[in-house]
């Protein structure tokens, strides 16, 4: 009689804390997920843990388990937002090659970003200057790479006889940067005093191209 098979022990990375990290980091983020569509749809008010949970089909146990509190799960969503954003800003290897083109294109993308999310919007609707507070604060450090992007196209732009020789890149770097942050920010508020209309927005492209651009 043959001797009867033994069972392979469970693989480890079926089962082991590899596996384990996998299954909470998913959780995490299927979390952040619903709370970015909540907070999009409702308003930081509106979107309560519990509604949060729901949308992300876990327990209100269970999300605490990752997040303390609303406020922290919001400060972690527009962390997100910010670094989507940047990624946005980012120029695209067609761009890489003509510097005029990637400036203009970094200062629309920035725009529209801002203008389709639903997310910053919906938590200016209630208690803005609270809600601008803290989307500031998110976006505390993303700034100075977005200023160092753009010095780097500014420099290469001169490399290629493009731009003005004499450009001081530091200052102009700041000051497209400054642009870039304030008309963006007019997309999400949708204040009509303050507009970003494609209009507008054409014009000051023509306003930065026009300033940087070699005689």
């Amino acid at each position: 009689m043959s001797a009867p098979q033994r069972r392979a022990p469970p693989s480890r990375a079926r089962n082991g804390p590899g596996r384990r990290r996998h299954a909470s980091e998913r959780r995490r983020r299927a979390i952040l997920d619903a709370a970015r569509v909540c907070f999009g749809r409702e308003g930081y008010a509106g979107a309560t843990v519990a509604r949060i949970a729901e949308e992300a089909g876990v327990s209100n146990g269970l999300l605490y388990q990752f997040f303390r509190n609303k406020d922290e799960l919001l400060t972690v969503v527009l962390k997100d937002v910010m670094r989507d954003w940047v990624r946005a800003l980012v120029p695209r290897e067609d761009e890489r090659a003509r510097p005029a083109e990637a400036l203009e294109q970094m200062f629309r993308r920035s725009v529209e970003f801002c203008a389709t999310n639903p997310l910053l919007p919906a938590l200016l609707s209630s208690d803005p200057a609270l809600q601008l507070q803290r989307i500031r604060m998110a976006s505390e450090g993303r700034l100075d790479a977005h200023r160092q992007l753009i010095a780097s196209i500014l420099e290469r732009g001169i490399e290629l006889d493009e731009f003005r020789e004499d450009l001081d890149v530091v200052s102009a770097a700041d000051v497209i940067s400054q642009l870039t942050a304030d008309y963006s920010m007019r997309a999400y508020r949708a204040d009509p005093r303050f507009p970003a209309t494609p209009r507008i927005v054409d014009a000051t492209v023509r306003f930065i191209l026009d300033a940087v651009r070699a005689p």
